[in-house]
Formats: structure tokens, C-alpha cells, sequence
């Protein structure tokens, strides 16, 4: 059985239908009883008026002097039988009701001892039968023992029993079929939030909804906190192979760059081939490393920051060779940059940042591109992290643009080749980096691209 809301109904239902029938069978026991009760006394009760009115006959026997006060008593066949018989002997007296019946009454009871028992008729009639010994004082001053007997035909006992036990059974039926339909508006209310949960995942599942949304109850609060937690993981996770075919595809247009204008060379050289291969194979390895982490690498090596710049533009002089940009590198104020300058991240990830610094300066320079490496020191860091500035003579970033610049997907020139992904990388891995970067004007007329990593 797949429905927990049949599971709930059967269960419950089964449960509820095993107390009402230990409830009915519990009253008609205790019905029983209490109908066996009242009929010994109501028997006990004719047996002593019965005693009350005997006496001893001249023949020495035991029989009533007057009329009785239960007129069934003398009625035959009426179901209500009266005997006295000395004990161990013939009876000395029968009420008119045994006239013609044949009942068969041979209870006894010793002086003093009441019994009552059912008593079974060769016809099949039981008889609810109540004998009381009784020690009488006959005339000639000795001393008899009798047995007096009342009876009662259980018929119309069974007749009642059996008709009450219908409304027994019909109440029960009543009750179970009330019962059951509160179970089950209950079982509905207890599973609607269930239900309403499913909804809202069948809507993620189109597309409807991005989340579960709700006050839960509390059984159901850590349930929808952590889907919601595995749906905006499994977003993220998909989101960050997005970027990271974007990041992948754009990381590798430089080195293609480069081996395009190896190959249109008259004679190419296989170093330099072979070196823009292993760089595109570390590209790859490095974005699918990313992707699998979801983090960029961790800073555990210190990673030289001027042979980094070095190769970037080593790579785009090759690449922009026929625009004859002017590339260079310089440290403060104009003075060689420092060689001993470190940074605790990947070579990879400083590649990207560096390499689309650098190549979004030369995509809008008109003749020249400076980047100058400055060393950043705070208090309290054991290496100094560094301050690096990319400079570019083209039109710049106008001041309500610097703050969209940083974002995926933004061109600011759509004449220029591209596809805004450059720019937001290199947001992104300051970001990991706990770094800063700026935007503002360039000396040189362009714009200024300004990234602060820091040290340790």
C-alpha cells in the first residue's frame, strides 16, 4: 500500500473497529450480568413472598394458605414456575403454571444455602432456576427439610438479549461509520501540509517555483529547510557550470588568439605551439577543478605576481601584434616592478584575473596599455599582498557605468568583441580573495582598472 493516507485510515480503522467491538462485547457481558443479577433477585424476592405464605396442610405437607401475589404463578405455561418439595423426596406443592408443561425442576439446596443455575429442559428450554433450603418445624414438633424453587422460562430473556444486541451492533455500526469519517477528516487535516509540499514540488518541477514556501509545521520545517537548502545548492551547482563553460570558452580565446597568429606565421614554431597547448590543457583542468569544488582554488602556494604578468603579455602582444599596442609593465613610480611580489592563490586563477584585466585594456586602448604592480602593506600581515592598476588611453567608463562594469553579461561598446563574461570573472575571484576592486579614471585618458589582493 503506496498512500500513507491509506495506511493512516486502515490502521486507525482497524483500531477503531477492534475497540468498539471489545466495547460491545464488554456490554453485553456486563448486561448479562447485570440481567442474571436483577432476575436472582426478583426470583429470591417470589421465593420468600412464596414462604411467607405456606404452612403445613393436614397431610403434613408444605403448601401457600392464600392466594399469591404473582398471578403468572398460577397461570399455566406462563413461564414463571413455583416448587416445595421436602428434600430427597417428591414435591408437596407446584404452582398451576407447571400444569400440562412437563418441567423437570430437581434442584437442591441444604438448610440455609441458596443456588440459582440454568437449568436445561429434554425440549431445549433453559430455565433460570433460583432453590433456597429452608429447615421447617412441623406440627408434631420435628424438624423438615425443604427445598423451595422458583423458575423462569429464558426465553423472553433471549428474545431481549437478542434484540439488544441488534441496537448494540446497529450503534456500533452508527458509531464506527461517525468514527471512521472523523478519522478521516482528521487524517486530511493532518496531511495537508503533505499535500500542499507535494504540490510545490511538482510546481519546482515545472518550473512553477523556485522554492517551498509556507509556515510548515514543525515535523515538516527541517524537510522543506532542506530541500530548499538542495534546490538553491542544485541552482548554484548548475549556475556555476554555466559560468563555468562561459569562463572556459572565454579563458581559451586567448591562447587560440595566440596560435592563430603562430600558424599564420611562414614557419611556426612548435615550442610555442606546444607552450599555448599546455597553457589551453591547465585552462581546462583549472575551470573543471573549479567546477567541481564550486570554489576557486585554495591559496596554499605563493604564486609569483610579475612572471604571471609577464606571460599575459607575452601572450597579447602576440595576439594584438598587428595593432601595435604599446604593453608594459611598471612598478612605483615608474620604477622596475618588484620581482619578489607573491600572492597566495592559484597561478590559474591569477592567470584569469590578470589575463582578462589585461585584455580588456587592450580591447578598447587605441595605442597603449600600462599596468603598474604596487606592493600593499597593512599591520599585522607577515607578506604583503599588492595593489594592481591597469591603465588603457581608450574612452573610458563613464561614472554611472563603473558600477554595472563588474557584472556578467555587461558590454559597455557592443562594436568591440565579446561577451561581457571577462570583467565578472575578475569580480569573482577578488571576491574569493577577499580583495577589492575599483573602477575610476585613467591619467592616460582611459579607464582604470584598480584590484587590491591582500596579504597574510
Amino acid at each position: 500500500m503506496k498512500s500513507l493516507r491509506a495506511r493512516l485510515l486502515l490502521t486507525l480503522g482497524s483500531l477503531l473497529l477492534l475497540a468498539v467491538l471489545a466495547a460491545l462485547v464488554a456490554m453485553d457481558f456486563r448486561f448479562q450480568e447485570l440481567s442474571r443479577a436483577a432476575r436472582r433477585e426478583v426470583l429470591q424476592a417470589l421465593n420468600l413472598a412464596v414462604l411467607g405464605v405456606v404452612d403445613e396442610d393436614p397431610e403434613g405437607r408444605l403448601r401457600p394458605t392464600s392466594a399469591l401475589a404473582e398471578p403468572r404463578l398460577e397461570t399455566p405455561r406462563s413461564g414463571l414456575y413455583a416448587l416445595i418439595r421436602p428434600r430427597f423426596d417428591a414435591p408437596s406443592w407446584r404452582s398451576g403454571s407447571l400444569t400440562s408443561t412437563g418441567v423437570l425442576l430437581d434442584l437442591d439446596a441444604a438448610p440455609g444455602r441458596r443456588q440459582l443455575s440454568v437449568v436445561r429442559q429434554p425440549d431445549g428450554t433453559r430455565l433460570l432456576a433460583f432453590a433456597q433450603g429452608v429447615s421447617w418445624s412441623t406440627l408434631n414438633g420435628q424438624r423438615r427439610d425443604y427445598v423451595f424453587i422458583m423458575a423462569e422460562d429464558q426465553a423472553p430473556y433471549a428474545r431481549q438479549l437478542h434484540d439488544l444486541r441488534g441496537q448494540f451492533l446497529l450503534g456500533g455500526a452508527l458509531m464506527l461509520l461517525v468514527a471512521t469519517l472523523v478519522i478521516a477528516t482528521a487524517v486530511g487535516i493532518v496531511l495537508h501540509p503533505l499535500r500542499r509540499m507535494e504540490r510545490q514540488i511538482a510546481e519546482v518541477e515545472v518550473g512553477e517555483r523556485a522554492r517551498l514556501e509556507g509556515d510548515w509545521p514543525r515535523e515538516l520545517r527541517g524537510v522543506g529547510k532542506n530541500l530548499n537548502a538542495l534546490l538553491q545548492a542544485e541552482r548554484e551547482r548548475a549556475e556555476r557550470y554555466r559560468q563555468t563553460l562561459g569562463n572556459l570558452a572565454h579563458s581559451l580565446k586567448t591562447p587560440l588568439s595566440v596560435l592563430r597568429t603562430i600558424l599564420s606565421q611562414p614557419v611556426p614554431t612548435a615550442s610555442e605551439v606546444a607552450e599555448q597547448v599546455e597553457r589551453m590543457q591547465d585552462i581546462v583542468q583549472h575551470q573543471l577543478r573549479r567546477a567541481s569544488t564550486g570554489s576557486l582554488s585554495p591559496g596554499v602556494a605563493w604564486t609569483p605576481v610579475l612572471s604571471v604578468l609577464d606571460d599575459v603579455l607575452s601572450a597579447l602582444r602576440k595576439v594584438y601584434a598587428e595593432r601595435l599596442l604599446q604593453l608594459e609593465v611598471t612598478g612605483p613610480d615608474g620604477s622596475a616592478p618588484d620581482a619578489t611580489l607573491t600572492c597566495p592563490m592559484d597561478r590559474g586563477d591569477l592567470l584569469e584575473l590578470v589575463g582578462n584585466l589585461a585584455d580588456n585594456a587592450c580591447k578598447f586602448a587605441r595605442r597603449r596599455v600600462e599596468i603598474t604592480l604596487l606592493p600593499w602593506v597593512q599591520v599585522g600581515w607577515r607578506r604583503p599582498g599588492f595593489e594592481l592598476r591597469v591603465d588603457d588611453d581608450g574612452p573610458g567608463v563613464a561614472m554611472a557605468q563603473r558600477e554595472h562594469v563588474l557584472e556578467r553579461g555587461t558590454r559597455l561598446d557592443e562594436r568591440v568583441p565579446g561577451q561581457g563574461i571577462g570583467l565578472s570573472m575578475v569580480a569573482g575571484i577578488v571576491a574569493g580573495q577577499s580583495g577589492q576592486v575599483e573602477v575610476t579614471s585613467s591619467p592616460l585618458g582611459g579607464a582604470r582598472f584598480i584590484v587590491r589582493l591582500p596579504g597574510r
